[in-house]
């Protein structure tokens, strides 16, 4: 049974992956907003990964979309391994540390809107930062940068609470 839910859940991660890719390659949203479902991807990965399992993942994840999608090699793979080297640390702060540990993966319906907001809010802005100043370093004025983060921010924020009522929110 274990196994099945482990099957379900990546080929879920490898329909958002696609949908990433997707969006990489056919949605141009412009110089101010990056739209990127990688973080709702690794905070959807199992709980019991620990880190190193679970920051081999998130690069392998980050360097396939970089591969494929028409972005500087090395982004998406350092924003996600910095996404991914925070994960636990911000679950503890957002979530306890009993609650948090007990959880199979952190899931909208078992921690609540606020705290599953504050979560994924957290690991969005960590990996958008990475992202946007790796992108943009020494070439852009800090109020480009600025505005970016901000209307990336709440452009993806919107869209990783939609697919996670959509599609996450169910145990496997």
């Amino acid at each position: 049974m274990r196994w099945n839910r482990n099957i379900s859940l990546f080929a879920l991660i490898a329909v958002m992956i696609i949908i990433q890719i997707i969006i990489c390659d056919y949605i141009y949203t412009g110089p101010y907003i990056h739209l990127t479902l990688l973080p709702l991807i690794i905070l959807s990965l199992p709980a019991e990964y620990r880190y190193p399992k679970l920051v081999i993942i998130s690069f392998a994840v980050g360097f396939v979309i970089d591969l494929v999608s028409d972005g500087v090699l090395g982004l998406n793979s350092a924003a996600a391994v910095m996404t991914a080297t925070f994960v636990r640390p911000v679950s503890y702060l957002t979530i306890n540390r009993e609650r948090s540990d007990k959880l199979e993966r952190v899931i909208l319906s078992d921690v609540g809107f606020f705290r599953y907001f504050r979560y994924s809010s957290y690991l969005t802005l960590i990996f958008l930062v990475t992202y946007i100043l790796f992108d943009c370093a020494g070439f852009r004025p800090a109020s480009f940068i600025l505005m970016r983060i901000a209307l990336s921010y709440v452009a993806n924020i919107i869209m990783i609470l939609f697919v996670s009522v959509t599609l996450l929110n169910k145990r496997f």
